[in-house]
């Protein structure tokens, strides 16, 4: 060490040697004044509010609290709907003023979404006594996310005040504990359905389309972009409507491409709104018409405590089939009646064919004859049938039954009408006895030539 430095190297120690017992004193004098005089100095009041701002809870759940208070409760719980906002509100009041930023520690509730919205505190003055108080309020929103019962723990706040002998002062103080209900406003609501609980909730659409002049054409889309805009509430609880539609009635005549939703959370003045923007585009895949349903949402007014529902309307959408959509959607059904007529052009031809050379069948000459009321003819071949069918003669002889008797009696006396011959024709079938045919009768009967009937 530089012997010229040594002189004020020991000056400074005996500067430090004579001041460190008055910094001790100052110290204890401070400590003392925390001890005695904080409660005069400054408080912190905690208590809820509901959505409509009347303090729910103040009758009985507004509390004052200092550094020295125990911690002491006389609250009487407040119920609330699930999800409905409520605003936790923390009032640190002094009769000096704060000189320092106020802390509020993180508050963790289970099945309770809690947010501080406003990162600002609202500060104002009032009087008390005649003295004059600043207070600074701050808002805490909580979100209950089911039925139950709910206790807002101690939260600690740290403030800093400046004490009558101009220092400044750290105070830590600590709300007292709170407690509220949470239940469904309404029996026609569950977990299971999207709503929402809210003081006011609209809803605007916008829809844009690729074409801007003409109809639309298999290729083109249609963009629907759905906002949804609530008071007192959180965006993530607003539930999606476009998303919930197609789940519950999907379609095979578009492509569906959502875009990520923009979420969107504000506060003015105490005001908090919030909205959830979607936005999906749909690429025709189909021709016809084409509907987008009506979209319904059930929401909780907590400013009237009604259950109400909001109605964003549909439309409908005329789409014309190019050349390609048109193939992909008929052409498997076109393809298949082509099949079929080819196969049934076969096979008309190979019947021709094959009875050029053969006797024509005694069904196609009946209905012929029928055609062209050749009733002799058809009363033959019905004669013919029934010896070839029952080696019998006489038709009243086939059946016993009425209305058989009544049949044959008309065919014989030329009374019977053309689905009196087909009602005969269907009816006559082959008899057998014990497993052989009977021996046919009158065999020349076969050969008579049916073409010269009268």
């Amino acid at each position: 060490m530089n012997p010229m430095n040594k002189p004020k190297w020991v000056l400074l120690s005996l500067i430090l040697l004579f001041l460190q017992p008055v910094m001790a004193a100052e110290s204890v004098i401070i400590s003392k004044y925390d001890q005695a005089e904080m409660k005069n100095l400054v408080s912190v009041n905690a208590w809820l509010e509901g959505t409509d701002k009347s303090a729910k809870a103040t009758q009985n759940t507004k509390h004052s609290n200092t550094a020295s208070d125990e911690e002491t409760s006389d609250q009487k719980e407040a119920v609330y709907a699930v999800s409905e906002q409520i605003v936790m509100v923390i009032e640190v009041s002094t009769p000096r003023w704060l000189t320092g930023g106020t802390r509020i520690d993180s508050i963790e509730i289970p099945n309770v979404i809690v947010k501080q919205r406003n990162p600002l505190a609202t500060n104002y003055t009032q009087r008390r006594d005649g003295q004059t108080w600043s207070i600074q309020r701050w808002e805490i929103t909580l979100y209950p996310q089911a039925s139950g019962q709910f206790h807002i723990p101690p939260t600690r706040v740290t403030a800093q005040v400046s004490a009558p002998n101009g220092q400044n002062i750290q105070a830590n103080l600590t709300t007292p504990p709170l407690a509220f209900k949470a239940s469904l406003p309404s029996g026609f609501l569950s977990g299971d359905k999207g709503w929402v609980a809210a003081s006011a909730l609209t809803a605007s659409e916008q829809w844009e389309v690729s074409r801007e002049q003409g109809e639309l054409k298999v290729g083109d889309s249609i963009t629907r972009s759905v906002t949804l805009t609530g008071t007192d509430t959180l965006s993530v609880l607003l539930p999606p409507l476009l998303a919930k539609a197609e789940i519950h009635e999907p379609s095979d005549s578009y492509h569906r491409y959502p875009k990520p939703n923009a979420l969107d959370d504000s506060q003015s003045r105490g005001n908090y709104q919030s909205s959830r923007t979607e936005e999906v585009v749909y690429v025709l895949q189909k021709g016809g018409e084409l509907h987008f349903p009506d979209l319904k949402l059930q929401w909780w007014n907590t400013k009237t405590q009604q259950l109400e529902t909001l109605v964003v309307e549909g439309r409908r959408f005329t789409v014309k089939h190019t050349m390609s959509s048109w193939l992909s959607l008929y052409g498997p059904a076109l393809f298949t009646v082509l099949v079929l007529l080819a196969v049934g052009y076969i096979l008309v031809r190979m019947m021709f064919r094959y009875y050029r050379t053969r006797p024509t069948p005694q069904w196609l000459v009946f209905s012929r004859a029928l055609k062209t009321k050749s009733w002799a003819t058809a009363r033959v071949l019905v004669y013919r049938k029934l010896r070839g069918q029952t080696q019998q003669l006489e038709l009243h002889q086939y059946q016993a039954s009425s209305s058989w008797l009544s049949l044959s009696q008309r065919l014989q006396q030329a009374k019977l009408s053309r689905a009196g011959f087909i009602c005969v024709w269907l009816k006559l079938k082959r008899v057998t006895t014990k497993g052989y045919a009977l021996p046919k009768a009158l065999p020349a009967l076969e050969t008579i030539n049916t073409k010269n009937e009268p």
